[in-house]
């Protein structure tokens, strides 16, 4: 438990210093790749019985109702290459084909084995749009049981300079063995970075509440498969909560944006796993080596941070901090270029020019006491202490200040 809490995020200078441990295994066997050391998910268990892997239809169902939720396997999936399989094959054989067919740090289709995931990890932390935080398993310390991710940001090209997407542009810190990415392997972090491990590996999301909301088109796609599905929300939180807080944001006819600017603003968390599996899915061709996606509601998130009340004080905060804007913008006055730098005519005498900075320091006093007052005003009248964390050490202050890992100390994975 202790260990849990006080476990710190990925910086960028951990991927430096770890490139001998977790890049120079091209020998050797990976050690995040020991499916037996953790206890597999319900799919591998089930799979496992059986003494042929057969196909599991997705539900679309939504889960029953619990005390405690469940996975739900997404219908949508995710081909990756036609096998030469015509019928179902067993759980180990399924492994034993994965394992020739992919690079172990690369579960995916590649022609440079060197951008792998430690390389595609580092892309996000290095560029401030992810913080995560790896949980080892308490019995192998060289494997880990499940991870946290709180998305910061999800740049666009111009945000992190570049200027066309094949042009590379250097890490900021500096010593890793790959001197750059270019904004295409930007996109392909934020999807082949969490493939860490399948069948017994999860994924702890989250959005940070200060996330820009300027959000490229292909995070849809990410969207897609990472993100949650419908049926995995409470009762009515969609259909009442969601509907309320939509009145309050520009209208979005297509695409997922409205849901995703709710889990930002609400500080919504969900959980994913992937796994592989084989499925008929071209039509009159073998089986396909396909992935799928399940997610899972975190049952300990504050619903009441959804009420109508609480989302009615989101946006009237939001209001309140424009008006702050504009009052203060109007005090200070803007100065045209031309004034920026415009040559004194005469000398001032010394009592002229003591008076005159002397009035100028007051004057900025005045204002910058204004500035303060305002924005004391915005803070007490927006304040919803209980769902504040200032707690440093817990990297999900704010929306997500609330103990993630609590009752867990028998239970090592999510």
């Amino acid at each position: 438990m202790a260990d849990q809490k006080s476990k710190k995020p990925m910086t960028a200078s951990d991927y430096v210093k770890n490139q001998p441990h977790l890049q120079g295994r091209i020998l050797t066997p990976n050690p995040y790749s020991a499916l037996a050391e953790y206890p597999p998910l319900s799919y591998a268990k089930a799979a496992a019985e059986g003494s042929t892997l057969k196909e599991t239809l997705p539900t679309s169902k939504e889960p029953e109702t619990s005390t405690k939720s469940t996975y739900y396997v997404k219908p949508q999936k995710q081909h990756l290459m036609t096998t030469q399989f015509t019928k179902p094959i067993t759980l180990p054989q399924l492994k034993a084909f994965v394992s020739r067919a992919f690079y172990p740090d690369c579960p995916y289709p590649t022609d440079n084995v060197t951008k792998n995931h430690t390389f595609y990890e580092f892309i996000l932390v290095d560029s401030r749009s992810i913080e995560v935080t790896h949980y080892p398993d308490q019995k192998d310390k060289n494997t880990i049981a499940y991870s946290t991710c709180k998305i910061l940001n999800i740049h666009q090209s111009k945000d992190l300079g570049f200027i066309h997407h094949h042009t590379t542009k250097p890490f900021v810190t500096p010593g890793f063995h790959i001197q750059g990415y270019t904004y295409t392997d930007y996109q392909n972090a934020f999807f082949r970075a969490f493939f860490l491990r399948p069948y017994d590996h999860s994924w702890f999301f989250s959005f940070d509440q200060n996330c820009s909301k300027a959000i490229p088109g292909w995070f849809a796609e990410w969207w897609y498969w990472f993100g949650p599905s419908d049926a995995i929300y409470p009762a009515n939180l969609l259909k009442t909560s969601f509907e309320f807080y939509k009145k309050h944001i520009p209208y979005q006819p297509i695409g997922p944006l409205n849901k995703i600017y709710f889990h930002i603003d609400m500080g919504i968390p969900w959980i994913c796993s992937w796994h592989f599996q084989l499925a008929l899915h071209l039509q009159d061709m073998p089986y396909s080596l396909v992935r799928e996606y399940r997610v899972k509601w975190w049952e300990k998130y504050n619903q009441d941070r959804c009420r109508y009340s609480n989302i009615q004080k989101h946006f009237d905060t939001i209001k309140q901090a424009k008006l702050v804007v504009q009052s203060v913008s109007k005090t200070v006055p803007l100065l045209l270029p031309s004034q920026l730098h415009q040559p004194s005519q005469k000398k001032s005498s010394p009592t002229t020019s003591t008076t005159s900075s002397s009035s100028q320091k007051r004057s900025k006093h005045s204002k910058k006491e204004k500035l303060a007052q305002l924005i004391d005003q915005l803070m007490n009248s927006s304040s919803d202490k209980e769902d504040v964390n200032n707690n440093p050490n817990d990297p999900y202050g704010g929306p997500l200040a609330q103990d993630l890992f609590e009752g867990k100390k028998k239970k090592k994975k999510i």
